[in-house]
């Protein structure tokens, strides 16, 4: 029980650790906390079960088709096999089911805001759920069997150094289903599964330098390699599609500036410097009506960029006129609100009220 504590003790701050930092990221369509609980506990707990489950009836299968019991070489082939080919398969499908069931339970408002950056962002989260988990079995049972040094060398190697492998790997799937949420073509229907196969095959190309490919400590140098490689990857997408987002939001509120939100609130909003962690957060610190309802402010600006972003007339028909969206007409209303109270997000710039003033429509 000792180790079992201990090991939560480690583990869970470093892994809170790194959610915070792959969420800081997702500046303008920020997914809420509750949603990231769920999908951390889904990674940790949902996930495993059926993971764990599966693995044990596959080890069983290949320990039977090796003859583990009775070679040495079979147990070791086993073994191996089940690391770089079962664990893959098993673990990363059983992780893309919380994705599935958030894009399809969740249409209209995914389909607006949930785009690849947080279908990255909760992959991720995902995947650091499934790393709690395992992280803390495979240390216990280090622990137990080396005490404290097996403790520490498997705390340092997995949590430490490669503590955003489940993440990285999850988050392939998740990019597959942001580019499905967004996407109009049939190709949509073909990014989940891109996605999941690039997950499985980060998955098993880390696996295998640790498990075939070992060759006296060369395998490890590999794998800390591969994951170095991957996390640049993976933060430099992250980013990227961070970039993107700005893009789109600038965009989606050129058009409302002088009626919903004045030029300095604009050339706020977009600034760079809104993608630098803590920023965001000082600037809107101290501004009137404070940072509650100026964060709420914010967060319906981005909103009402993301759907003006697309195509406004894709349910209508013919000459038809434009369809509002339920999501854009809130949204606006919630901005006309905020004015109304005096909440701004400048500073050094007197409150701009909307009023009923009439708000543009991008065509």
């Amino acid at each position: 029980m000792l180790w079992v504590l201990l090991a939560i003790l480690f583990v869970v701050p470093l892994v809170l650790f790194y959610l915070l930092a792959i969420r800081s990221v997702d500046r303008f369509a920020p997914a809420p906390w509750w949603l990231l609980f769920l999908c951390l506990m889904w990674g940790a707990v949902g996930a495993v079960v059926p993971s764990v489950a599966a693995s044990m009836f596959g080890q069983e299968a290949l320990d039977w088709a090796f003859d583990a019991d009775l070679s040495e070489r079979g147990a070791e082939l086993s073994e191996n096999i089940g690391a770089t080919v079962m664990a893959p398969l098993v673990e990363e499908p059983a992780k893309a089911l919380g994705l599935l069931v958030i894009y399809a339970f969740a249409r209209r408002r995914v389909h607006e805001t949930h785009g690849p950056l947080s279908g990255v962002v909760l992959g991720g989260t995902i995947g650091l759920g499934f790393t709690l988990t395992e992280d803390i079995l495979y240390i216990v049972g280090a622990a137990e069997e080396a005490g404290g040094a097996g403790f520490i060398g498997v705390f340092f190697i997995r949590t430490i150094m490669l503590g955003m492998g489940h993440a990285t790997f999850t988050a392939f799937t998740g990019l597959g289903f942001g580019l499905f949420a967004t996407m109009t073509s049939g190709w949509r229907w073909v990014m989940p599964w891109l996605g999941l196969g690039a997950a499985m095959i980060a998955h098993a190309g880390r696996n295998l330098f640790s498990s075939f490919l070992t060759m006296d400590g060369f395998g490890v140098v590999m794998v800390l390699l591969l994951h170095a490689l991957v996390m640049l990857m993976f933060f430099g997408l992250l980013i990227g599609m961070a970039y993107r987002d700005r893009n789109r939001v600038r965009a989606g509120l050129r058009g409302v500036v002088g009626v919903l939100i004045t030029k300095a609130e604009y050339e706020c909003i977009i600034s760079s410097w809104m993608l630098l962690p803590g920023w965001n957060f000082i600037q809107l610190m101290g501004l009137p009506g404070g940072y509650r309802e100026a964060r709420e402010k914010q967060l319906n600006c981005f909103r009402l960029a993301f759907i003006r972003n697309r195509a406004r007339n894709e349910h209508a028909e013919g000459h038809a006129p434009p369809v509002l969206d339920p999501v854009e007409n809130e949204a606006i209303t919630a901005i006309q609100l905020a004015n109304a109270r005096g909440v701004i997000l400048a500073r050094n710039i007197e409150s701009f009220r909307a009023g009923g003033g009439r708000v543009p429509r991008s065509e």
